[in-house]
């Protein structure tokens, strides 16, 4: 019978404790990525919590996007605030489009929510139409074919 070495026992022993170790990290990677992933779901939390507190909170902005619907001028100055607006909105629609899975119950969401805007909202078409050059191609295909002509 052949003597163990000890030697080959550190050897075993170190070889266990790589195996350990590496279980243990992936175990931490797992745990690291559902924290990453349940803080970017506060994120978009916070980003449309921020977008209905905007209008809540300028009153005068919300006149002036009714004033546009029902066709009256508007000023220079009031065009630049109801695009601001709408550009905001566009660019978190657009990183909502490139970080999260196209079929995503997020992405899902946001068609809804461009659709509804383009329906009721003059101002989303007519900003759209002036600046979707200034998006990804990619974000601008997705959104003609999803939500400007569906």
């Amino acid at each position: 019978m052949k003597r163990i070495e000890p030697a080959q026992i550190a050897t075993l022993v170190a070889n266990i404790g790589v195996i350990g170790g590496i279980l243990l990290l992936a175990f931490e990677l797992r745990q690291n990525n559902e924290l990453m992933e349940a803080e970017a779901r506060l994120n978009r939390t916070n980003m449309a919590v921020d977008a209905w507190r905007f209008t809540a909170e300028h009153g005068d902005l919300t006149e002036i996007r009714e004033k546009e619907k029902r066709g009256e001028e508007l000023s220079n100055a009031e065009i630049r605030r109801v695009d601001s607006l709408v550009m905001s909105l566009f660019v978190v629609g657009e990183w909502t489009f490139k970080e999260l899975s196209i079929d995503s119950s997020e992405v899902n969401q946001l068609r809804e929510v461009h659709l509804y805007n383009f329906r009721y909202s003059p101002e989303y078409g007519r900003v759209w139409g002036e600046r979707k050059q200034s998006f990804d191609p990619a974000f601008v295909k997705w959104m003609e074919d999803n939500v400007v002509n569906p």
